[in-house]
This record gives structure tokens, sequence and C-alpha cells, in this order.
């Protein structure tokens, strides 16, 4: 199993980059709130783009942090990359659409 790790890279337009790598569940969320956060408050950015394809699981706690994330950035996180099993897991709780995914 490969540590959880959260990384911020900020673009030209404004946008955010967090690109997440490892499980997602509860003992690691913290790391990926406190990413978020960072990244939030330093670069102010006009949409926050969250790369999951490095997760290979994601558990409720994720499902939480990630619906929480959008609200900090007034409905503007899009998730531009997804494992099979976390497509699965936001297709499941109707959260594709949310976050900018396609069926």
């Amino acid at each position: 199993m490969t540590a959880f790790a959260a990384m911020a890279s900020p673009s030209a337009d404004g946008t955010v980059t967090v690109t997440a790598t490892g499980e997602l569940d509860m003992t690691s969320a913290p790391t990926l709130i406190e990413s978020l956060r960072d990244a939030i408050r330093a670069y102010a950015p006009s949409r926050v783009d969250l790369d999951l394809s490095g997760v290979p699981f994601m558990d409720s706690t994720g499902i939480q942090v990630l619906v929480a994330a959008q609200a900090d950035v007034a409905g503007d996180l899009r998730i531009t990359g997804t494992s099979p099993a976390v497509h699965r897991l936001l297709q499941l709780t109707g959260l594709l659409e949310t976050f900018g995914l396609t069926v």
C-alpha cells in the first residue's frame, strides 16, 4: 500500500490542479483536506481541478471530503481523472455530474 499524498500545482489560467495518490479513507482524508485548503488559501483559484486517477480506493470519508471541498470553492471543484473503482463509487452515489464527470 502506497502512502497517500496530495500536491497542488497552480496554472497560468487561474486554476489549481491537486493531484492525489494512494487510498483515500478516514486516515488519509485530513491530508487531502489540508492540501485543498492550502491551495485555495494560497492561490485563490477560479477553479480547483482534482485528479484522482492515482487513487485506487475511496470510502465514504472521501466522498464527504469532496462534497465539503465543493462547497469551499463555491461549487467549482472538478474531478479530472478517476480510477475505475473511484469512478464507480461516484456513479453509485450520484455525484459524477456534480464534479464534471460523465457516466
